[in-house]
Formats: C-alpha cells, sequence, structure tokens
C-alpha cells in the first residue's frame, strides 16, 4: 500500500478472485463494522453500571465457558443445516445480545446476558472457522489473513471514535441499536453462493484432546489469553487511567490508522517465511506489556498501543496461516477445530480466574509477558 513494489489494482484482482472468499470478506466487514463501535465499551459498559473488576472478568468467565460449551452444538448444525445457515443463525442471536445488553440497566443480571453472548458466539464461530479454512488458500494463505486483519483494523480506525461519540453524546443503548442494524445486513452477502454441510462425527473428548500435539495446545492457550488481555483489559486499563472514552476511542482509532500502512507487507512475508515472521512477531510483542505499564500519559499510551498492534498482528498473521492451512488438509476439520477452542477457552478461564482471585490487571499484564512466549511451543513442533 505504501511501497512502491505494490501493484495495487493487481493486489486486489488476487484478493477478490475467489467468489467464496469475497462473500467472507463482505461479511466479515459489516459485521467488525458493526462490533467494533461497542465490543471495546462492553467492559467499560459494566464499570458505569456500577459493576467492579471481579464481575467483569466473572462476566466473561461465564461467556467463554458457554463458548466452549456450544461450539459442539454449532457443529451438529453445520452438518445439518449447513455452514452459512448457521453464521446467520450465530449472527441473528449476536443481534438480540445487543439488544438484551440494553435491558441491563434495568437490572437484567450480567450472568444473563452472558449466557446469551456465549450461545450467539459459540454458534457463530463454530461455523466461521470451517467455512474461511475451505476457501483458505495454501499459496495465498498470509493475504488472505491480512485481509481479514484489515478489515478489522478499518473498522477499528472508524469504530471507535464514533462508537465512543455516541456514548459521550447519547447512550449506550442507542449505540447497541446501531450496532444491530448493519449486523443484520452482514447476514445478506453469506448467501451470495452456495451453502454446504460439513459432516461432523462425534468423538469423545479424551479422542478430541489427541486431535494435536501438546505444544499445539500450550500455544492455543497462551494465544487465548492474549486476546483476552489485549481487547478485554487493555482497553479497561486504558479507561481506569485516562477516565474518558473518548479519549480511549481516539487512541484506539489513531493506532489502527497506522498499523494498516504495515498489515499487508507483514501479510506478504508471512507468505514468504512464516516462521522468521512468527518468531520476531513473539520477540517484539512480549516487552510491550511491560513497557504499557511506564509510559501512561496519553501520548505514552497511544504509541504503546501502536506498537503492541503491529507486534501482535504479525504473531496472528502467520500464527493463523499455520492454523487454517492445517484445518484445509485435515481429515476431520470439525474436530480439529474443537481442539482449538477447547484449547483457547481453558487459556481464557485460567487468567480470568488468576484476575478474579487477585483483582490486578498489572498482574495480568506482567503474567501476559511471559506468556507470549507460549506461542514459541509452536515452531519446533512435528505438525
Amino acid at each position: 500500500m505504501v511501497h512502491n513494489k505494490l501493484h495495487f489494482p493487481e493486489t486486489l484482482h488476487n484478493y477478490f478472485k475467489d467468489k467464496e472468499m469475497n462473500e467472507i470478506y463482505i461479511s466479515v466487514f459489516l459485521k467488525t463494522f458493526a462490533e467494533s463501535f461497542i465490543t471495546l465499551f462492553i467492559p467499560i459498559y459494566l464499570i458505569v453500571l456500577g459493576y467492579q473488576l471481579f464481575d467483569v472478568a466473572l462476566y466473561y468467565l461465564v461467556y467463554f465457558i458457554v463458548v466452549g460449551f456450544v461450539i459442539p452444538l454449532g457443529m451438529v448444525l453445520n452438518s445439518k443445516i449447513g455452514i452459512k445457515k448457521t453464521l446467520g443463525l450465530g449472527t441473528f442471536l449476536i443481534i438480540l445480545y445487543y439488544y438484551i445488553l440494553g435491558f441491563m440497566e434495568s437490572g437484567l443480571s450480567y450472568v444473563i446476558v452472558a449466557l446469551f453472548y456465549g450461545l450467539s458466539t459459540g454458534i457463530y464461530f463454530s461455523a466461521f472457522h470451517i467455512e474461511f479454512a475451505k476457501s483458505f488458500s495454501r499459496k495465498r494463505g498470509g493475504k488472505e489473513l491480512s485481509v481479514i486483519r484489515i478489515i478489522a483494523i478499518i473498522s477499528g480506525i472508524i469504530g471507535p471514535l464514533v462508537g465512543s461519540l455516541f456514548i459521550s453524546n447519547v447512550s449506550f443503548v442507542f449505540l447497541f441499536r446501531i450496532v444491530a442494524v448493519i449486523l443484520f445486513l452482514s447476514i445478506i452477502p453469506l448467501f451470495f453462493t452456495k451453502d454446504f454441510v460439513v459432516p461432523f462425527k462425534r468423538k469423545p473428548l479424551r479422542e478430541i484432546l489427541r486431535m494435536d500435539t501438546k505444544r499445539k495446545a500450550l500455544a492455543y492457550q497462551a494465544s487465548g489469553i492474549i486476546a483476552l488481555s489485549s481487547v478485554v483489559f487493555w482497553p479497561l486499563f486504558i479507561y481506569f487511567t485516562l477516565g474518558d472514552i473518548v479519549s480511549l476511542g481516539i487512541i484506539i482509532s489513531l493506532s489502527s490508522l497506522f498499523t494498516i500502512l504495515v498489515i499487508a507487507k507483514i501479510g506478504r512475508l508471512a507468505d514468504i517465511n512464516r516462521k522468521k515472521v512468527f518468531k520476531v512477531g513473539v520477540l517484539t510483542h512480549a516487552p510491550s506489556w511491560i513497557l504499557r505499564l511506564f509510559f501512561l500519559s496519553p501520548i505514552g499510551i497511544f504509541f504503546s498501543n501502536l506498537y503492541s498492534y503491529i507486534t501482535i498482528a504479525a504473531i496472528d498473521i502467520s500464527f493463523n496461516k499455520k492454523i487454517y492451512r492445517q484445518a484445509k488438509e485435515a481429515k476431520d476439520i470439525c474436530n480439529y477445530f474443537l481442539f482449538r477452542e477447547i484449547h483457547l477457552q481453558l487459556g481464557r478461564i485460567i487468567i480470568l480466574c488468576i484476575v478474579m482471585l487477585t483483582n490486578s490487571l498489572i498482574l495480568m499484564f506482567v503474567l501476559s509477558f511471559f506468556i507470549t512466549f507460549g506461542y514459541l511451543f509452536m515452531l519446533n513442533g512435528k505438525k
């Protein structure tokens, strides 16, 4: 994008010539764009309603436990009604989730809301990962993943700032309604091409846990913890530090704007040498968890966040390239992703329990520094 060697029209053609992948891009863009308005602010919504850090952690603990139990149900739906209908159902339930979020202001328990959120998200992602893996290109995988990342970042440029302004000047509930409308639009592109079913054979838990290596399991657990720290608790820390939703929105939006300039390059490098990009990402991202604790001015937080965004992108693109490539080649793609989800949720559950016991975000960030190196278990595994 910013490099003279990149021929933009040809690159766009390569990105979008696959109809199946094209519909994923459109649907993911609309869904990510919708949720970029509010996802960042859900923990803050709980704080504004008078809940404590313990409650925020419990909310997400319930959510992730439910996701873990629901994903096998989603796999059954994939085999019965089709991948795209399951995606549509999951999105519809997410729309209902944003509707009932508003009732928390009238006293609805956050546990009930978290249960419903887990149900809807579990169904959605049980289908999404399989849909993406089936359309995944071995040669262009890094580029395809960089497009998904760019979609998220483009949404991140607009969504957090606009969302923070709506919250500050109107209300959370009004924003929930806007998000729901855009989410409904994201269902439409799913049916531009023919739906398909993916057979799912139920297996005992013990057998699922042997679907992949222990190294991969540890890497997934690390991935779940780092994602949770980045998406939920780091923005909450910024809010606690600055005390202003709009400042948080500006920092996240500006970070996304600058990050997009390097994402396509990371995707191309991952296609050339995935392991090197992955290792550099891990070794540069880990220190960000310590450095961000020392730069607490608005400008310092912005640069900490920007550095974190770029380095985690190097990890995610190269990490997911391997995951989706192996999923495409797997004999049992459903249980391949069940193995992944079990260990993602396990990592998240462990760190959430630690937050609930210690009531400390700083300890969580220090642990995230060490846990980031858990990704390196991916490098020397046989698979």
